[in-house]
């Protein structure tokens, strides 16, 4: 096991730095401060990996009262207490809007202006709201799976040490909110939410489901789970879990209804069941596409009605999701890669006997299905747009702003997340979301405030993307309603703000924005006392402490001869927004063209890894430098025939094997080379394991290993894909994991080419 921090990096040798970017990206905006010594401000996020947006705070310069946040981005949204409190979470912390009263609360809050980028930490909510599962992160890695009382915050401890994911939490709830399955050791388990916060439920040996992970398991409605187990399929009555988990080696684990043709590996497959129990939908190694229907006995595989290999010349697929229909038919959603663009996009199906196309879309998000299971949910580009699965036909479409997160409330009421607000979107009796605007509830962010010219010292903000659209502050909800003035005396009050002196001082303070020795920060905002000897000072000191810049790491993808995880790779940085470089042998230029153009048109930086796969430091090959330009210039070619674009002047030999020789060759051909080999780590193979050679080390113990070994200006390989010898899992498999992990270490992404 390879442990020692000492050894990995003393490999890298830095002589300078140079970044093409803006380091500092936390900004503070637009002081406006009243006679009664409230000031208003702004704070504009830009961090790598998050979404950027402005954030309207209220301080008081006098110190009596402390500083309030104004607006509420919803980055995050959760419906609670059977659906009368809806959840916001984003990076100042947790806030709840009473459906019933109209009041937005903090209850969970930073003290400080965060300078990091924190990836959000998903939670699985009940469909009542009561509950809440989470993982407590405790390393890169691991973490601890709760259950919490969202009424009350108690928290009960449901595994002591499982594996963390930005992305997904093991645990899925019944419709009925009474029973939850988990996922602990290599073993799934069922749980009551009220045995658990009565502190009777029984011991976990007696709750057992069987072998798997979380994804062997699917509920088809809230009476019946459905256990996958190999190739065999069982239905278990939700009334009969403790009886089955009591006497199980007497009465089994469930009903035997049907056997899977093909096997299920929890590992790469996926399945759905509809509520009636007598169809599934399997996705094998996110390529093969198959509906059955159950015919109730395992002695047979069960009918098969449709099973081929997917594909969309449109783009590769990167996940799917299937909708059930009352007729029989399903609907088959794939989140796809581009070809051609490199851009996210979605294509939707019929699947019946055969497969018919409905709709691609671009720049789409994750379709949430209404409770009723009639009705889909999505965002694309700057709309919110509701689909009848059976007839596939739009019946609502709410526009106006990007909308970040949203669901369902019943079967007739949607909440919206967007840019600016967040909104409440009805259905009408005929069954059409029409109303094209929604209800405002609240702000999610602004372009700028200030202060009205009157006796109430109110405060007005500018729609975040509607110049001519203003809003008042009512201090007693912590909500917004639209400006009592027209657009027209609101903006001339604004323009007037931004003028006037007394906008940024009264009689006793004078406001403003100014350089400062944080790093993190492009500027801090500072208040002057004018009484006795005056005294300046930061509203938020640790923005002015001196603290050094941000820790810089370059992600770099070693494309060999295999693109097995091109398509995750591309999805990952494309929901991270971060570019990263790719280093193309001439094998992998080749065998994939198209992929080639698809990594090119995404966006990121493409640089050589030869045109051979040889191993230039072998004893086999003379190696010259006519022969290394020639191989740099031969890869120059065929990149540019594949893609009609050069190459960067970037290079690493293949398996980063080469010599003081081969690297002064590529330099005279105008080359720099790049050196991570000895971090190369994910492309041992159990093979080579087995033959004595101690460094393979699973996706996750790769992530811990490389978190706990973080250094500032680290380059940090991943494979895309090896053609020879087997693992057990990719490291491209849990790049979001690794990415989230050197957010919350406070790293910034960077390119190759700016780590010298």
């Amino acid at each position: 096991m390879i442990t020692k921090k000492s050894f990995l990096f003393s490999f890298f040798l830095f002589p300078f730095f140079s970044f093409n970017f803006l380091c500092a990206q936390v900004k503070f905006e637009n002081p406006q401060i009243n006679n009664e010594n409230k000031v208003l401000f702004t704070v504009n996020h830009n961090l790598s990996g998050t979404v950027s947006y402005r954030t309207l705070f209220m301080a008081d310069a006098a110190k009596n009262e402390g500083t309030k946040i104004l607006t509420c981005f919803p980055e995050k949204m959760e419906l609670l207490s059977g659906g009368t409190v809806l959840q916001i979470r984003n990076r100042y912390g947790t806030a709840r809007y009473s459906i019933a009263d109209e009041t937005l609360t903090w209850v969970k809050r930073e003290d400080t202006i965060p300078a990091d980028a924190k990836a959000m930490l998903p939670q699985k909510v009940s469909p009542d709201g009561k509950w809440s599962c989470y993982v407590k992160k405790d390393d890169a890695a691991t973490g601890k799976l709760f259950l919490k009382n969202t009424a009350t915050f108690e928290e009960f401890l449901l595994n002591d040490k499982c594996d963390f994911d930005f992305d997904e939490v093991p645990v899925k709830w019944a419709a009925d909110s009474s029973v939850f399955v988990y996922e602990k050791a290599g073993n799934i388990y069922f749980g009551d939410p009220k045995a658990v916060y009565q502190k009777v439920q029984m011991g976990e040996e007696f709750r057992k489901i069987g072998e798997g992970s979380i994804n062997n398991v699917s509920w088809a409605n809230s009476k019946y789970l459905i256990y996958i187990n190999r190739d065999l399929i069982y239905k278990i009555s939700s009334k009969e879990l403790y009886t089955r988990g009591l006497y199980s080696p007497m009465v089994g684990i469930g009903i035997v209804i049907g056997r899977l043709p093909l096997g299920f590996d929890s590992h790469h497959d996926k399945f759905w069941v509809n509520s009636l129990v007598n169809k599934i939908v399997t996705i094998n190694s996110n390529s093969i596409v198959s509906s059955y229907n159950i015919n109730g006995t395992g002695s047979t595989p069960i009918e098969s009605v449709y099973s081929k290999p997917f594909s969309d010349v449109s783009g590769s697929p990167v996940d799917y999701n299937v909708f059930f229909c009352s007729d029989g038919t399903q609907v088959l959603w794939v989140n796809l890669i581009g070809i051609e663009d490199g851009k996210r996009k979605s294509s939707v199906y019929r699947l019946s006997s055969t497969l018919k196309s409905l709709i691609t879309i671009n720049d789409t998000s994750i379709p949430v299905l209404s409770p009723d299971g009639r009705k889909i949910a999505f965002s694309s580009e700057k709309l919110l747009r509701v689909y009848d699965l059976i007839n596939w036909r739009e019946i609502g479409r709410l526009s106006g702003e990007k909308i970040y997160s949203y669901i369902w409330s019943g079967n007739s009421k949607i909440y919206a997340g967007g840019e600016a607000t967040v909104r409440e979107w009805n259905q009408n009796e005929k069954g059409y979301f029409i109303d094209d605007k929604g209800k405002m509830l609240f702000l999610s962010s602004v372009q700028t405030a200030f202060w009205k010219p009157d006796a109430d010292n109110t405060a007005c903000a500018q729609s975040s993307i509607n110049k001519a659209t203003f809003y008042d502050y009512d201090q007693f909800k912590n909500i917004w309603q639209t400006s009592a003035e027209d657009s027209r005396t609101s903006f001339e009050f604004m323009k007037k703000a931004e003028v006037s002196v007394y906008a940024v001082q009264n009689s006793k303070y004078r406001v403003y924005v100014g350089i400062t020795d944080n790093k993190l920060y492009e500027n801090a905002l500072y208040v002057r006392k004018f009484a006795g000897n005056g005294h300046t000072e930061g509203v938020y000191p640790e923005t002015t402490e001196n603290t050094p810049e941000r820790k810089k790491v370059a992600l770099i993808f070693d494309a060999l001869d295999s693109s097995d995880g091109l398509t995750q790779i591309l999805s990952v940085l494309a929901q991270y927004k971060i570019k990263a470089t790719f280093f193309l042998n001439g094998e992998f230029i080749r065998r994939y063209p198209l992929e080639c153009k698809q990594i090119y048109s995404a966006g990121h930086d493409c640089a050589s890894m030869y045109f051979s796969l040889a191993d230039l430091t072998s004893n086999g090959y003379i190696i010259d430098e006519e022969f290394i330009r020639r191989g740099l210039a031969r890869n120059e070619d065929e990149f540019y025939a594949a893609t009609g674009h050069e190459l960067s002047l970037l290079w690493h030999a293949p398996y980063y094997k080469a010599n003081s020789a081969i690297k002064k060759a590529g330099e005279l051909s105008g080359y720099r080379y790049i050196e991570a080999g000895r971090l190369s780590l994910d492309t041992f193979t159990l093979e080579q394991a087995v033959n004595g050679k101690n460094w393979y080390l699973n996706s996750r113990e790769l992530i811990k290993l490389y978190m706990d070994s973080a250094e500032d200006y680290m380059l940090i390989p991943v494979s895309v894909g090896i053609s020879n010898g087997t693992r057990k899992d990719f490291l491209y498999e849990k790049l979001s994991l690794l990415i989230g992990n050197l957010l919350d270490a406070g790293y910034d992404f960077v390119l190759a080419r700016d780590i010298r």
